[in-house]
């Protein structure tokens, strides 16, 4: 297995209160503040830092090796293999899970919250001048929650973040935080169409929408939408999400040409400065293989899907062999000298130089997609389909289909997209279909190769769809699919012991998502 070394801090829920507490003046005080350690921080650069480690968590690989971060979720979708070159793992490839698989999503996850709150704090005495700020904290704390909740379930949530006050935070119901999250993604909308015009804005520090609070109110919307069409299949769900629904349509998200995307000033000057999905998956500054590029392979179940349907994505997302074809492999194979990385795919597509036009793999200064417009336009048709919102399904799809083609860089995208979606069969034509959710829902996940399996995987999980997704062929392997959830992390188990053991038994491969059926 292949693992970066990286100098890395890793924290818990209650580490952080703890430290959170263990700043406060008067602690370690003698005469005066350490000039190192300022009490307050201005709510721009907090900001800034808070949006690029959300898009470290989001895109990037914060934990180094090869069961971190999202590098994890695009082995579990059929999206990556793992190199024939490399000494195989057999906790990896048998779905052994583990406290430590992930972990750095949990372990990063908390102090970016925390850092949210102090925009809260900032503010909490003028909440007028700080309404931006606050309706920005508020949209990306339930960004982060979302994200622990779909991976873990129940997690400390109306107790967290309490340093000093309570530094044993316990665990809240999946079920219960996600009505919270939706309500204060309204309540964030409501406190940005207040803001007066004398409120402080962000400008250039809010490195996602350079302060365009309309966007933010798209994006805040956009991402209720997301949060809702994981309930489709709970108990009481539909009813729920149409309630939630009601006022807005299809012009209230995310649309065409209007990916989320964080850069706080991606270059290729040195490797922390590069785009995270670079910095793992991409390149030194020198152009050499980042660390985990040899690692990482084309998958032969994503493979053949985009063969079968004659798709101009798969040149985009994977490389070209020594042969100049493209060609997949198996997770958990054990072949020998037939899938060597000479011949096996490579991740991210073709670049010859620092800066491409194309491919998951552009430059080192790309930016990082936290919600790309195919996800936004995809939700879209599959809420219209399902009756949520009002509109046209299959007009919605069609966009969908060819934002990814353009966000990927194919060739007269919209043309070529109108081409593809009127092949024959269900993976690909909507307007034909016998079952147009599964349409919906396969080039979904055709388009959110790499950009965020964490999506994909919830639609798994949601809808079993991809039907076929294939589970390791290692030997040994037995479980019966891939991984429902991951493991509370060895820090939560060493710092926040009594309420994570609260939790009871988890097992990785059938314990589920409270929003799964």
């Amino acid at each position: 297995m292949l693992k970066k070394i990286r100098s890395t801090f890793l924290i818990s829920t209650s580490a952080l209160l703890l430290v959170a507490a263990g700043c406060k003046k008067g602690t370690f005080d003698i005469n005066a503040n350490n000039p190192n350690q300022p009490s307050t921080v201005s709510p721009n650069l907090i900001l800034s830092g808070a949006l690029k480690s959300s898009a470290d968590l989001s895109v990037g690989n914060p934990g180094g090796g090869s069961q971190s971060g999202n590098d994890l979720f695009n082995l579990y979708m059929g999206y990556w293999s793992v190199s024939g070159d490399y000494i195989p793992s057999s906790s990896l490839l048998t779905y052994n899970v583990t406290t430590d698989f992930g972990s750095s999503i949990w372990d990063n996850t908390y102090p970016t919250l925390e850092n949210l709150k102090q925009i809260d704090n900032y503010y909490a005495s003028t909440p007028v001048a700080g309404a931006n700020y606050l309706g920005i904290s508020k949209i990306m704390k339930v960004f982060l929650y979302e994200r622990l909740v779909d991976i873990y379930n129940n997690i400390p949530y109306s107790a967290s973040l309490n340093g000093g006050a309570n530094n044993f935070p316990v665990y809240d119901n999946g079920s219960v935080i996600y009505p919270s999250l939706v309500n204060q993604l309204d309540s964030a909308v409501t406190i940005i169409k207040a803001a007066t015009a004398g409120a402080d804005n962000p400008g250039s520090y809010d490195v996602m929408y350079a302060g365009s609070m309309t966007k933010w109110v798209t994006f805040a919307n956009t991402l209720k939408l997301k949060i809702l069409m994981n309930l489709t299949q709970s108990s009481g769900g539909p009813a729920y999400i149409q309630s939630k629904l009601t006022g807005l349509t299809t012009a209230s998200f995310i649309g065409t040409a209007a990916d989320a995307t964080v850069n706080p000033g991606y270059n290729n000057g040195a490797g922390n400065q590069q785009n995270p999905l670079w910095q793992d998956i991409g390149y030194t500054t020198t152009l050499s293989d980042a660390g985990n590029k040899p690692y990482f392979r084309a998958c032969s179940y994503a493979v053949n899907f985009y063969k079968a349907t004659s798709d101009p994505r798969i040149s985009l997302i994977y490389t070209v062999n020594s042969v100049g074809a493209i060609q997949g492999r198996a997770f958990g194979s054990t072949a020998g000298g037939t899938e060597h990385n000479t011949t096996i795919s490579g991740i991210g597509g073709n670049p010859t130089g620092a800066t491409q036009t194309s491919g998951l793999l552009k430059s080192a200064s790309q930016g990082a997609v936290i919600l790309s417009s195919a996800e936004s336009l995809f939700l879209q048709a599959e809420a219209v389909q399902r009756g949520y919102l009002t509109g046209s399904a299959a007009t919605l799809y069609q966009s969908a289909v060819s934002e990814s083609f353009r966000y990927l860089g194919v060739a007269s995208y919209a043309a070529a997209a109108t081409t593809y979606t009127a092949q024959t069969g269900d993976n690909t034509n909507f307007v034909a279909s016998s079952n147009p959710i599964k349409t919906i829902i396969l080039q979904k996940w055709a388009a959110l190769n790499t950009i965020d399996p964490l999506e994909a995987w919830n639609d798994w999980r949601r809808l079993g769809i991809p039907s076929d997704l294939p589970i390791s062929i290692y030997p040994g392997t037995t479980a019966a699919h891939v991984p429902y959830r991951l493991l509370y992390p060895t820090s939560e188990y060493n710092y926040n012991t009594d309420n994570v053991n609260a939790q009871g038994s988890i097992n990785a491969i059938t314990s589920k998502i409270f929003w799964m059926p």
